[in-house]
């Protein structure tokens, strides 16, 4: 089996045994040795293929644990994209050269718009019927707990003024007393409903685009937190790894939700046995929802919101649906991975895990939290006895333009806005392993070396880190060393990885990631513009930069 030898590096390993190493070997797709140059070339034998990496730096490949993959290929590819739009102006100009350019088309959908550009009553139906009637027009939030819908679409979908959906909110115009076109949480279901569905090989496209996508941010492993039964994610993914064209390791989280669950619950298992094959498509855990954002007055708090004094959303699950839905989960092999924004969200689930605990007789099997957003720090010592890792989402811990002050702060109030996304107290007060995860297509570029940046100065990596007014709670800042762990190591472990990947270790897979200069040398607010050079999973290049 051929051999090669990556020498003359800079290479942090991630592997508490021997932390640093200069050159290793790949054979096939594993690595046989780690060490010193000298050392890895008499053992790789003189028939090894040398690359000189001259003086890069090489790290473990990034592990992205949470990411929406094939929802954000899809919007990225087939639909109408807002992401760069600055206003409501700019989102319905976008929609309506899209319309015109696609004149052919029977369903719009798009993705991208935000809350701060709206009244807290959303956007409305009546500026999207001015572009058109005759068709749906269905569009995602940025951070996908909110749609806006036309007329057209409100019909088809069968909601109403009068409409109610536990778990979920419609909007009402305050002025008309009408349904305004916003549909948050539970209430989005009816409009999923009636959106088209993709073909097979329509999902293949956006795989094929993902892997390139990840590739080029030197990412190797993702979790995909929302692969749904009963569309055609689960027949590609599964058709592309048993053809050998999966390159990333993927795994996935079933998608839960309250209303489903008696129809579906049958259907998980024989999913799970499908998938867990020991190829790199394979599915352990099952998503669960329980709160919405805090930028729709949808996530679950302790204490009301500042804005609304009488106010705390509501839970999407009755507690005692969700503690028998944890209990019967990890009973059956399931990890549970969990969509936690609000306090009482996170005590909600340490309930549920508790159940589930002495209900089964065994400790849990390592539940994920993600998100994390507000956490009381009562409940840090139950978090830690439950053996959580927080699945973080470092792009976020910054007092982003837009959203903190316009939202977060008079939303929270100053002491929960200020003290949003704990990390290093979650790390050393509560001792929970922290993984990392971007959220995409909520965030973009899914780029693991913006979220190293922004754990480390908790400020965007577009803002001057000098302006505390940028800075979100400096205090929970970590060392670079921790952030990368949470997107390699501890990652992997969220996955039930880390035998395989997660740390340059004889026997893993040879997945890694070569950069152009070594992050621990550059100042710390230019981490995001180190240049990724290549990119290798399982010893196959997937990204270089030469090339790409």
């Amino acid at each position: 089996m051929k051999r090669t030898v990556y020498g003359n590096g800079k290479i942090y390993t991630v592997d508490q045994e021997l932390p640093w190493a200069e050159a290793f070997c790949v054979e096939g797709k594993k690595i046989l040795c780690v060490g010193t140059d000298a050392e890895i070339r008499e053992k790789a034998g003189a028939d090894a293929e040398y690359i000189d990496l001259k003086g890069k730096m090489v790290l473990p490949g990034f592990i992205d644990s949470h990411i929406h993959a094939l929802q954000g290929a899809q919007e990225l590819l087939f639909k109408v994209n807002l992401a760069d739009a600055a206003s409501r102006e700019d989102c319905l100009e976008t929609i309506k050269n899209f319309y015109q350019a696609h004149p052919d088309i029977s369903f719009l959908e798009g993705a991208g718009w935000i809350n701060p550009y709206f009244d807290e009553h959303g956007p409305r139906k009546e500026w999207l019927d001015e572009i058109t009637t005759d068709i749906p027009i269905v569009l995602d939030s940025g951070d996908h707990h909110s749609i806006w819908a036309n007329s057209k679409a409100i019909e088809m979908a069968g909601v109403t003024k009068d409409t109610v959906i536990e778990g979920g909110v419609l909007e009402v115009d305050p002025k008309t007393g009408e349904l305004s076109g916003t549909f948050r949480e539970q209430a989005q279901a009816p409009f999923h409903a009636i959106k088209p569905a993709y073909s097979v090989e329509k999902v293949k496209e956006a795989v094929q685009y993902l892997e390139t996508l990840m590739g080029s941010l030197g990412i190797t492993m993702v979790h995909d937190p929302m692969v749904e039964l009963d569309t055609s994610d689960i027949k590609a993914y599964t058709a592309m790894d048993e053809e050998g064209k999966l390159n990333l390791k993927i795994r996935g989280s079933l998608m839960t939700r309250p209303e489903t669950i008696d129809d579906l619950r049958d259907q998980y298992i024989p999913a799970q046995k499908t998938c867990n094959k020991g190829g790199n498509f394979q599915i352990h855990s099952i998503k669960v929802l329980l709160d919405g954002v805090i930028e729709g007055a949808t996530a679950y708090l302790k204490e009301p919101y500042a804005h609304r004094p009488d106010y705390r959303s509501e839970p999407i699950w009755p507690d005692d649906m969700l503690k028998e839905h944890f209990k019967w989960a990890e009973a059956n092999g399931f990890q549970t991975h969990s969509h936690v924004i609000g306090d009482a969200a996170v005590s909600q689930m340490l309930d549920a895990l508790e159940f589930s605990e002495k209900e089964n007789g065994k400790p849990n099997i390592r539940p994920i939290a993600a998100h994390m957003q507000i956490v009381d720090r009562a409940d840090y010592e139950r978090l830690k006895a439950q053996g959580v890792t927080v699945s973080a989402n470092p792009y976020w811990f910054a007092k982003e333009q837009g959203y903190f002050y316009n939202l977060e702060l008079p939303y929270l109030g100053e002491k929960r806005a200020e003290h949003e996304y704990p990390m290093k107290s979650l790390m050393e007060e509560a001792g929970l392993r922290i993984a990392s995860g971007s959220d995409f297509p909520v965030t973009f570029p899914p780029a693991p070396l913006i979220a190293i940046q922004m754990g480390v100065t908790r400020c965007d990596f577009r803002d001057d880190i000098s302006n505390p007014a940028n800075v979100l709670n400096q205090e929970e800042s970590v060392s670079v060393e921790a952030m990368i762990e949470s997107f390699t190591i501890n990652s992997a472990y969220a996955n039930f990885a880390e035998d395989i990947t997660g740390s340059i270790t004889a026997g893993k897979f040879a997945d890694f990631v070569v950069l152009d200069q070594n992050i621990f040398d550059v100042p710390v607010d230019e981490i995001y513009q180190i240049p990724i050079f290549m990119t290798v999973a399982e010893g196959k290049v997937i990204y270089h930069a030469t090339t790409d």
